[in-house]
Order: structure tokens, then sequence, then C-alpha cells
């Protein structure tokens, strides 16, 4: 009888994390990093995303508008977005750093983005007068969002998901009869 309560418990909580798992926009909100490779390509590209309502089709429109010169040639902005998309992705955002790691890490990120940018500004069409603003804009933009993996928290915080979840079902175990029949809880 144990065994089989156990079991059941088991199965809902298998049942509940794996929908949960399956369904979850927050996972994905949590290690996607599509919006800010956006905001990147917005700020090198000098634009901003604005917003209108549509009369006819009753729909807010999303819109781009350009604010000035662009702070770096096409090829530059994809480059760079590239290069910032390989120092941060979901791989990293799931990753484990102990803060010297961590801080290894951003010093490497930061020189090698920093030569690199230095050495193809004039290839990418970026004035001298704009390079540390743009060094600067994205190592800071990495930096804090590499503080999620430093001793593994993006993944506790995960688990913390999770356990909520498990408790909510172990905490309250109901017969068969309250199930259906707004049986009275103990």
């Amino acid at each position: 009888m144990k065994t089989e309560e156990t079991n059941q418990n088991q199965e809902a909580i298998y049942s509940s994390n794996k929908n949960y798992v399956n369904n979850a926009p927050f996972m994905m909100m949590r290690i996607d990093t599509a919006s800010l490779i956006k905001k990147i390509n917005l700020f090198l590209s000098s634009q901003q995303i604005t917003y209108k309502f549509n009369e006819k089709t009753q729909n807010w429109e999303e819109k781009i508008q350009t604010l000035g010169l662009p702070l770096a040639s096409p090829e530059g902005i994809m480059r760079i977005c590239n290069i910032v998309e390989m120092r941060i992705n979901h791989h990293v955002a799931q990753g484990n750093f102990d803060k010297e790691h961590y801080w290894d890490f951003i010093a490497r990120a930061r020189k090698e983005i920093t030569e690199t940018i230095v050495k193809k500004c004039y290839d990418w069409r970026i004035l001298d007068s704009n390079l540390n603003m743009i060094i600067d804009e994205i190592s800071a933009l990495i930096e804090a969002y590499l503080t999620r993996p430093i001793e593994n928290k993006e993944r506790d915080s995960y688990g913390q998901q999770f356990q909520s979840k498990e408790n909510t079902v172990l905490q309250q175990p109901r017969s068969f009869a309250q199930n259906f029949g707004g049986g009275f809880r103990q």
C-alpha cells in the first residue's frame, strides 16, 4: 500500500514536471538570448522599436525607427552580434562558473572583443570616437548576463521551480473520492 502511494506520488511529480517543462515559456525566456542580440543589433544600427496602433486592424504594430547613423556597417553589426552570441547563449546560461572562473571568462571575453573590434573597426566602418562606447556597452551586457550561472544559481532557480511544484503535489494527497466528490480535506 505504501509502495503504491509512493509510486502514485512519483508519477504525479513526473507528469507535473514533464508538462511544466514542455509548456514552460519562462524556461525559454530565461535562457533565450535572441532579445539581447536583437537589442545589440538595434543599438549598433542606431534604431529603436516603437509601437503604433493600427486603426484598421485594431492591433498594435511594431515599427523600427532609425535615429541616426549606424555605429557600424551591416557586416560589422552582424559580426559583432555573432561574437556576442558566442559568449552569451542558452548553453552558457545553464553553465556553472565559480567566481574566479567567471572573472577569467569576462576578462578574456573583453580582451577578445576589444581586439577584434579595434582590428576590424575600419573594415566595419566604426568611428574611432565610437570604439570605447561599443566595447564598453557590449562588455557590460555580457558581464551582467553571465552573472546568472555563477555558482550554478541559474540551475538552482530551476530546481526551486520544480521543488515548489513537487511540494505542492506531495503535500496535498487526496483520495479518489475527494477528487470527484469535493470530499473533506484533512
